[in-house]
């Protein structure tokens, strides 16, 4: 068998350019400034204090708003009423400002700066060492999404659209996630068994609108028992990727490629299909243009062997469309030998058609996100 490097440029599962780093920030009980007492201002101090930062706000009397004295009366944030100075930094983790001119907004910035703390001037992305994202809260599930200030109306409108894909009960299911966390690595060690758990109670998470009670909680815990005694076992799961287009992949194509522990492609497969795969997943450039019979079997005992040693394989060509008499041959050379194997078609090029007519019924989809528990 064949193994040939791609360009540096082409690997798999190099991340395209990011235009900001997003991260989740843990505020509790840190201390947070904020310069002004506007309207503005208030969200934001209505959000770190969501976070459970200790919020200090810095504002003449004249300039604090309604929403900034609520906030004050409900206890949330601290208000002194004088302008902001150099000291107000001292201990801070982080700073904010609603400055009226450019100039107040550089001063702001600087003094943040040689301070070390890190500072958002609201609106002025000049002066803003990070930004705040448009956020969906079913907290401890925080997803916050940025266009790098480029459109905040069109952040906003993908956040709508998101907010009607989560239930509200993803906020229970997200807890009894945490809650069960720590039996789930006592009882399984990392790798196929603790992963089949989470992939199970993501399964009963979605097929489910309601808040999860006492009988869903003992429900997973009898399966972490019953994973804790099964044999380790691997599989093989042939996917085809279609005409190569990471739009045209079917949803039970992605669902495999974020459960494999090892994806095996050729140069058919482009990194944009690749990038769909979980980040964990070991990647593998193999020969399977079937240019011999010797390559063919190379690629086969090469499945046969991860499978065996109880790892979850991938073969990802384009094409392996549902009538591939290579596919249906490959799974029956692998299930001869004992191995758990199991074959996702790709959608089949045909011109001038929408993949979503496409005989198979197969659902064509333009992006994935995936949680960790």
């Amino acid at each position: 068998m064949r193994k040939r490097s791609l360009p540096q440029n082409d690997k798999a599962g190099r991340i395209e350019p990011l235009a900001k780093l997003p991260v989740f920030w843990d505020l509790q009980s840190k201390r947070a400034v904020i310069a002004g007492g506007s309207d503005a201002a208030a969200w934001k101090a209505e959000l770190l204090a969501a976070c459970g930062a200790a919020v200090e706000v810095y504002a003449e009397c004249d300039s604090i708003g309604a929403g900034m004295a609520s906030l004050a009366d409900a206890g949330k944030v601290v208000i002194h009423t004088h302008p902001w100075h150099i000291g107000i930094f001292d201990g801070a983790a982080m700073a904010i400002a609603d400055c009226e001119t450019d100039d107040e907004a550089r001063t702001f910035a600087c003094a943040a700066r040689t301070a070390g703390v890190p500072f958002n001037v609201i609106d002025k992305a000049a002066f803003c060492q990070f930004q705040f994202g448009s956020i969906v809260n079913r907290s401890p599930v925080i997803l916050s999404i940025s266009t790098d200030g480029a459109a905040p109306i069109l952040a906003q409108a993908i956040r709508r659209r998101v907010e009607t894909l989560l239930p509200p009960s993803l906020k229970g299911w997200a807890a009894l996630a945490q809650a069960l966390r720590g039996t789930v690595n006592g009882q399984l060690e990392p790798g196929p068994k603790r992963r089949a758990f989470w992939e199970m109670f993501v399964d009963r998470c979605f097929a489910s609108m309601k808040v999860p009670g006492e009988r869903d909680r003992e429900a997973l815990i009898s399966n972490i028992e019953a994973l804790y005694h099964l044999p380790a076992s691997g599989s093989v799961t042939l996917v085809g990727a279609g005409p190569g287009d990471a739009e045209l992949l079917t949803l039970k194509a992605v669902r495999s490629l974020q459960a494999a522990d090892i994806i095996l492609f050729d140069e058919s497969v482009s990194a944009d299909v690749l990038e769909l795969a979980r980040r964990e997943a070991k990647r593998m450039l193999v020969d399977t243009a079937g240019e011999t019979d010797g390559a063919r079997t190379d690629v086969q005992e090469l499945m046969v062997g991860l499978a065996r040693a109880g790892k979850r394989v991938v073969l990802l060509r384009a094409g392996h469309t549902a009538g591939s008499d290579e596919a249906a041959a490959c799974l029956r050379a692998l299930r001869q030998r004992g191995v758990k194997a199991d074959f996702v078609p790709g959608i089949p090029h045909i011109e001038g058609s929408c993949a979503e007519t496409v005989s198979n019924g197969s659902t064509a989809i333009t992006a994935v996100a995936s949680a960790g528990f």
